[in-house]
């Protein structure tokens, strides 16, 4: 009873001290959320699951295609004399070189390494000896909503350089968690005497879907180098796209720098195959002011899409030995 005695403004006071109290809680619950959304990048299609399956060497690729990218790894000519040499595969549930933009379900798959034109002996794969020149693992799962790797270490005899391809195939047992996407290779491991062509590709990786882009928030752009070290140069269209800001912080660049290229819509940096950074999957969002949002006028195909995002890469010096490649994240 006493309570009701209290005069009425003190109890107007109240209420809008727990107003206030609640209303910054919720401003600051929604603040955070925004951050930790627009942090995880998530790049979706209109009725699929978000793509986060990347490797160092393997290529993304759609289910059922067996154009596979090439991929050299280089070892000094000396290496020829050992036995065994050996270089590692990862495979992460990430941007490749942004571990905050990593998948928001379990990835299930498994990976299958054929040995080809080699002696046929001494191949292993994480110290288990290959037999019949293949090797098969399953159910290798990457747990969602955290960043999350398999590392497999191959080895081989040295007289097998120049000689030796390997086919790698990591194949989900979901592809719709990947978007029908899956992840090949084919590695071929030589000196630096062997004449290979360097060769660097940008694509979409939601452009084997079928759906028109104006029905995407973003999309998932990855650019790779088929051996070696480039100085790689992305643009895009600033009107129409812009590009993930964490993966520039990722890159290194500093504030003056993220502004300046946000601005241009030109982006120049290193690409290092045999450091695992040959190949990166970068996501970009649509810009509201841009026209790929009236999604009933389909005003722009895949084709033109080339046009808004484009990729060159120049090789630098061929050099003969090989850098093992090191995890970005741990497990």
């Amino acid at each position: 009873m006493e309570f009701l005695k209290k005069p009425k403004w003190k109890r107007i006071l109240l209420a809008v001290v727990c107003f206030l109290a609640l209303a910054v809680l919720a401003s600051g619950s929604y603040a955070a959320y925004n951050s930790q959304a627009f942090q995880r990048g998530v790049v979706r299609n209109g009725n699929g699951e978000t793509i986060r399956f990347t490797s160092n060497y393997l290529q993304t690729c759609a289910s059922g295609s067996t154009d596979y990218a090439g991929r050299t790894i280089l070892y000094d000519k000396s290496l020829k004399k050992d036995d065994p040499i050996s270089f590692d595969i990862y495979i992460y549930n990430y941007a490749n070189g942004n571990p905050s933009l990593s998948s928001d379900r379990d990835i299930t798959y498994t990976l299958q390494l054929n040995f080809e034109n080699g002696n046929g002996n001494n191949y292993k794969v994480n110290d288990e000896t290959v037999n019949n020149n293949t090797y098969t693992i399953s159910n290798q799962v990457l747990r969602g909503r955290k960043d999350n790797y398999f590392k497999y270490t191959i080895s081989f005899p040295g007289t097998d350089l120049d000689k030796l391809k390997i086919v790698a195939i990591a194949t989900p047992t979901n592809l719709s968690v990947t978007n029908e996407q899956l992840l090949a290779a084919v590695i071929t491991p030589c000196t630096g005497s062997t004449i290979n062509s360097f060769s660097w590709a940008g694509k979409f990786i939601d452009a084997t879907s079928g759906v028109d882009p104006a029905f995407y928030d973003g999309f998932n752009y990855e650019v790779s180098i088929s051996s070696g070290v480039a100085d790689a140069t992305l643009k895009w269209d600033t009107d129409t796209v812009e590009i993930d800001k964490f993966f520039l912080i990722n890159l290194g660049k500093t504030e003056n720098e993220i502004k300046k290229i946000l601005d241009d819509g030109i982006l120049t940096f290193e690409m290092n195959q045999p450091e695992g950074t040959g190949d990166y999957l970068i996501p970009f969002y649509i810009k509201k002011k841009s026209n790929l949002l009236d999604k009933d006028s389909n005003s722009v195909e895949w084709e033109e899409m080339s046009n808004k995002i484009t990729f060159t890469a120049k090789e630098k010096g061929n050099g003969s030995v090989t850098v093992t490649p090191t995890p970005i994240a741990t497990q």
